[in-house]
């Protein structure tokens, strides 16, 4: 059976199995019909669309009706009124969902659990737990809830045989009794996906920054451990929508977003911001920043291009980026050089020689590894940072990775080697 994506599809899939329903909250389809229906049974309502991760809840008072959508609150006195605004305001442009709780979600303890698979033919495991809002170690949870979850996405991942990443919303209340709340596909081009590809190749672990998704309890988490953090739209390219956000000397918050920099007071102050600026629209992963060698005051990374070529993997192209001034990553770059010059700069004896080999053993390596988990690869093109020890880190790779960098750089060479392989390829598709 394959199955519809989006919410409400995912929802008619775990429907069908009588040991899943049993702990999924009443959802349908958002319509003036099940809208009014749903407020004349239930006191708690959430819209959500049928893909992303915008959120409205709705309580139903004696004499008034409140809607919250996460940056304002509004409140009605008739269900005509509050149906008007919802579709003048907030449900544009795309399909929603209407769900219904027992009771007011701002009091519920909200859990993500994320299953991974190497194959479709592999069985599914719990590879994260965390809280979304509060400190609570999920573990415990986890180890409760795990048949469940597990259950879940073995019913989703035989319906969508080419995802092998799924997210699992639970939700537990004051009896301890839970509900599956949501769940979301994270397909090959997720970087929460990659990140557990190539995480579950114990060679390659150390290698990878630390990463997790992106709530309110994993960013402070992850503040408290590292100077730097990253945030990231678990589906994007070109750089677009990551933040790097620093914690500061004077116990404040920076946030910096292309050459644009803003300071928070604290944390409860940065957290309102990130999700409002950022959370609401896409779901996104935080990641340890890694303090990348530098040109000339300028951070650079290293795109690597390989592909697939007679049943292995080869690199054939790699250049380095130097970033735009004001600028800390390198999507906008101020120019591009060769490895060995990126490197013979950096007063540190040897370090080509090393980052080269290794460099390009960890790449095949990745690309092994993916290729193993999605299949019907042929090019990777990897973002590789090198830290200032020395150190080379997967930053994520591409699976259409922009070529114009290496048709501009070194007489052509690169790009007509990697044009080679491209179509070496599609004759022997």
């Amino acid at each position: 059976m394959r199955g519809i994506r989006g919410r409400y599809g995912q929802h008619r899939i775990l429907e069908t199995d009588p040991a899943l329903s049993m702990h999924l909250l009443d959802t349908k389809l958002f319509s003036e019909a099940t809208f009014y229906k749903f407020l004349e049974k239930y006191k708690f309502l959430i819209i959500k669309p049928l893909v992303g991760p915008q959120e409205v809840r709705i309580t139903v008072n004696e004499e008034v009706i409140e809607l919250a959508t996460g940056i304002e609150v509004f409140h009605f006195s008739s269900n005509e009124e509050t149906y008007n605004f919802l579709i003048q305001q907030v449900c544009t442009g795309k399909y929603y969902i209407v769900q219904a709780s027992h009771t007011n979600p701002s009091i519920l303890r909200y859990y993500r659990f994320t299953l991974h698979r190497k194959s479709p033919k592999t069985t599914w495991r719990i590879v994260g737990s965390t809280s979304v809002e509060d400190g609570n170690d999920p573990q415990y949870h986890a180890w409760k809830l795990a048949s469940s979850v597990t259950a879940a996405a073995k019913k989703l991942g035989a319906a969508f045989p080419d995802c092998h990443t799924i997210v699992v919303e639970v939700v537990k209340d004051h009896f301890r009794d839970f509900r599956i709340t949501d769940t979301i596909l994270h397909e090959r081009n997720s970087k929460w996906s990659q990140y557990h590809s190539l995480h579950q190749k114990r060679a390659l672990r150390r290698f990878l920054p630390a990463t997790d998704l992106c709530t309110k309890h994993t960013l402070l988490a992850f503040l408290n451990t590292y100077p730097e953090v990253v945030i990231k739209p678990c589906v994007g390219q070109q750089g677009r929508g990551i933040v790097k956000i620093s914690s500061t000397d004077d116990s404040t918050f920076e946030v910096h977003e292309k050459q644009r920099r803003k300071v928070l007071d604290d944390f409860e102050q940065l957290f309102s911001y990130v999700r409002q600026q950022y959370l609401s629209q896409k779901d996104y992963i935080v990641q340890q920043r890694i303090s990348l060698i530098e040109n000339d005051g300028k951070p650079c990374d290293v795109r690597v291009i390989t592909q697939f070529d007679e049943g292995k993997w080869i690199v054939t192209g790699q250049v380095v980026k130097v970033a735009a001034k004001n600028y800390f990553v390198s999507n906008r770059a101020s120019k591009l050089l060769t490895l060995e010059n990126a490197l013979s700069n950096q007063q540190n004896e040897g370090l080509y020689n090393r980052c080269a080999k290794l460099i390009e053993k960890v790449c095949t390596k990745a690309s092994k590894r993916l290729f193993k988990n999605n299949g019907k690869l042929s090019i990777i093109g990897y973002d590789i940072g090198v830290d200032k020890e020395g150190m080379v880190w997967v930053i994520e790779g591409n699976y259409a990775p922009s070529l114009s960098m290496f048709y501009m750089f070194d007489n052509n060479e690169m790009h007509k080697n990697i044009s080679y392989y491209i179509k070496k390829n599609k004759k022997s598709d």
